[in-house]
This record gives structure tokens, sequence and C-alpha cells, in this order.
């Protein structure tokens, strides 16, 4: 399914720091006036040095969070990414051993709900998370800790001090390409949950750290053929009927919705879509009970 783009959707956003957040860098920077625990960094054109946020922490917390939702709705149907022998990348890797090579349509179909959208071992994900960097100026400050023994109650380790932005929004993006309908609300499930207190980011998440507001600003769908207006098409719309039955995927792929987009144009061999944020607080009401009713 990689080897060919039927329809994309591009989500881009903001995370304004609701309280304080560290996403530790993993080595020690030559910069003697940088704290023990350092924000990552990283040089980009027109900001030079600056904290960013990697898409990899983004990513990290979207799928554990709406794995262990899915989990609570339809257990036996997540795999568990930590147990390696309960993971799907261990059961295709079974499968294999007692039948040859797998197709893709095989791997696709015979994969959890979560692995579908992220990835695992056999399958690559169709989701990719953006480096999020500042937009505008971002407040950083240094906080001091020490670490308690519980045995003595006394002080194990530090003090130390670490480094944490206090202030300030940073902007993101969202890309997922050959997407099921159902996929786009596990996207909506993730950002809500962001938005909840649900999900947090980076280090120090029982110090309170991490908490954003998350602000969508735009929404690009891409399609590879005219549709209409007011619908939105995954891509059980797109392919034959024996790529369905192989892949697994439903033909009543589609959410249909009361809005129409508020921008439409051509791109060579695609038709885009624009959304502002009031329309997608729409399309995630309605993807959000698509996939409630899904999972029925």
């Amino acid at each position: 399914m990689h080897k060919v783009k039927y329809n994309s959707m591009e989500l881009q956003f903001s995370l304004k720091l609701k309280s304080p957040m560290l996403i530790k860098s993993g080595g020690i920077s030559a910069n003697p006036s940088l704290p023990d625990m350092q924000f990552v960094r990283t040089y980009i054109n027109g900001l030079g040095e600056t904290i960013y946020i990697p898409g990899s922490s983004l990513k990290g917390v979207f799928r554990t969070y709406t794995e262990r939702v899915l989990k609570s709705l339809i257990y036996n149907e997540i795999c568990d990414i930590v147990v390696k022998e309960n993971s799907c990348t261990q059961k295709l890797e079974d499968i294999e051993k007692k039948n040859e090579t797998l197709s893709s349509y095989e791997i696709y179909k015979d994969s959890c709900r979560i692995c579908k959208l992220f990835g695992n071992g056999k399958l690559k994900s169709r989701i990719s998370f953006f480096d999020s960097y500042p937009n505008g100026d971002i407040k950083t400050e240094i906080r001091y800790g020490v670490a308690i023994s519980r045995l003595t109650q006394s002080v194990a380790a530090g003090p130390f001090d670490m480094e944490v932005a206090v202030n300030g929004t940073f902007e993101s993006n969202i890309r997922i390409e050959n997407f099921e309908c159902w996929q786009i609300g596990i996207i909506s499930l993730a950002l809500n949950g962001l938005n909840n207190g649900l999900i947090t980011i980076g280090f120090g998440k029982n110090r309170g750290f991490g908490e954003v507001e998350v602000n969508v600003e735009k929404v690009i769908f891409s399609f590879a053929k005219t549709l209409p207006k007011k619908e939105i098409w995954g891509i059980g719309k797109f392919i034959s009927i024996d790529g369905l039955k192989k892949y697994g995927i439903s033909k009543n792929d589609l959410i249909n919705l009361e809005i129409e987009p508020n921008k439409e144009f051509e791109e060579i061999f695609y038709i885009k879509r624009e959304y502002t944020s009031e329309n997608w607080q729409k399309i995630s009401n309605s993807v959000l009970i698509l996939l409630r009713d899904d999972l029925k």
C-alpha cells in the first residue's frame, strides 16, 4: 500500500505550554553554562540554536495513549509492543516460520489497529510526526531537585539542576498517507487527550510537567480523484474489491460532513481541500463518532 498514494492528511497545529516542559537531551553539551538536565537543542535556519520538541516524543505519547484507550474497549485485538511475545511483530514472525513470506496484504490485515497506523517491526508507519519548533520566544528557567532514598528518607543523589521551558508556543505538524477514516479518529482522540491533560510530553510527568494546549490551525486533505464536497474518503473508497478483501478494509470507508472545505484547489495529480480550525472541530466530532461505532 506504500507503493501508491490515494489520499493524505496534513494537520498543522500549535502546542502552547500550560506547565513546565523538559525534553531531556541525550548527550552533554560543550557549553558549561547549561544545566545537568538540558532541553534538547538543534540548529535551524532563522533561529540558530534553539530548543525543540522531537517528532519522536510526540509519536511516543500519541501511540501510548491511544493504545491504552483502545485496549480498554477491545483488549484482545490490540497487541503489546512492550512484551515481545504479545506483539504483532512476534505474531507475524511466528506465522512466517510456519508458512512462506507474508505478503504486504497479509501483514497489514494481521496487524492490530494501533500497528496499522503507527507501524511495527514488519509494517511501516503511515503517520509522520515532524519536529516542533518555537513560534516566537520560549522562556526557560533553571529548577533544582534532589533524589530522595526511600530507605533512609535522605538525599540519595543531587542536588541537580534542570532546564525547563515555562512559557511559549511550538508549531507542530502531522502527516498521514493512505489512511482509513477511523485512523483520523485515532489522531483526534490523541489531540483531545493533550488538550484535556490526559497526555503530557517529556520528563517529569509526576511533577506536573509537560501539559500543553493544542490549537489546530489548518487541515489539508489530498485525494487522487474528485469526490463530493461534503465527503472525506478513506482508502476503502479507492481500492478494488479484491484489494478490500486482501487488506481487510471496509468499502464504506468515508466520512459524511455537514460542511464544505474552506478552500479547494488542484495540484498536479491531486485534489487538495483545506479546512480551518473551526471546521476541524466538526470533522473531529464526526470521526470520533465513526471510531466509536467501528469499535463496537
